[in-house]
């Protein structure tokens, strides 16, 4: 009977971990949904509300670019993220996120018809293109990457072993976007009026919308459409197995035989 319970209770775990998978593939389905049905405004037509934009970005006159911690490269906005294979040894296992970071200076977009000003919300919203970086376990990180990790505190190079032909050790990915003046992007936020003076620009986007979208991409329109309605569905499908699966489990000890 003790046996039984524990199994349910382990069970029980795998079904909220569906659900939570479930709701992330509602989520990014439904945000790609909103992308979708949200007009595109030009910016001298901008007012107080939820807006969709596309143009050129450029630093504002004080800004200075930033340089991307692992390539170097000059900057408006700059996302790093380090990848870690987790494994449980009953399957490939899974990539979690064991660092991210994402920075980005005021600049504004120009879209032909007038130029608008943007900020990043304190907990980001950066959608970029990246660079990645594999290191399996027991292999020596490239020179950029080794250099990354000895300047950032909060990591460390991964522990590798070697036994005879095999290695041992974390797998990591670390992945790199940049976005850089006079590259054309799409946002979605939240347009609100500025005080008098700052930068003589009516308009500032720099919060989420009502639905807790902000995004700033220098990929098309199109491209994150597909992106979150493929992940959307994927998280979706995962989830919906994990949630039968553990439930099987939940009631199979409690079944008749």
């Amino acid at each position: 009977m003790v046996g039984s319970v524990v199994i349910s209770l382990s069970s029980l775990v795998f079904v909220v971990m569906g659900i939570l998978t479930l709701n992330k593939g509602r989520t990014e389905r439904a945000e790609s949904t909103r992308m979708e049905e949200t007009r595109t405004t030009p910016i001298r037509d901008l007012e107080p509300g939820p807006v969709e934009i596309k143009g050129t970005v450029h630093g504002t006159d004080d800004a200075t670019l930033q340089k991307s911690p692992i390539t170097g490269t000059d900057a408006l906005a700059v996302h790093v993220e380090v990848k870690e294979l987790h494994s449980d040894g009953n399957g490939p296992g899974n990539w979690r996120t064991i660092f991210e970071d994402q920075t980005a200076e005021p600049m504004f977009i120009d879209d032909g018809t007038s130029e608008g000003l943007v900020d990043l919300p304190e907990d980001g919203g950066l959608n970029l293109e990246q660079s990645e970086w594999k290191v399996e376990a027991g292999d020596d990180p490239p020179e950029e990457i080794q250099r990354y990790v000895e300047n950032e505190p909060a990591l460390d190079l991964p522990n590798g072993v070697d036994v005879g032909p095999l290695s041992t050790g974390e797998r990591r990915r670390y992945l790199e976007g940049t976005l850089k003046p006079d590259e054309d992007v799409y946002l979605l936020g939240t347009a609100r009026e500025t005080e008098a003076g700052w930068d003589n620009r009516e308009y500032v986007i720099d919060e989420p919308t009502s639905d807790g979208d902000f995004i700033l991409s220098d990929k098309s329109e199109a491209t994150l459409i597909e992106e979150g309605q493929s992940s959307g569905l994927v998280f979706l499908a995962a989830g919906a197995l994990m949630v039968v699966i553990g439930l099987a489990s939940l009631l199979s000890p409690f079944l008749p035989v």
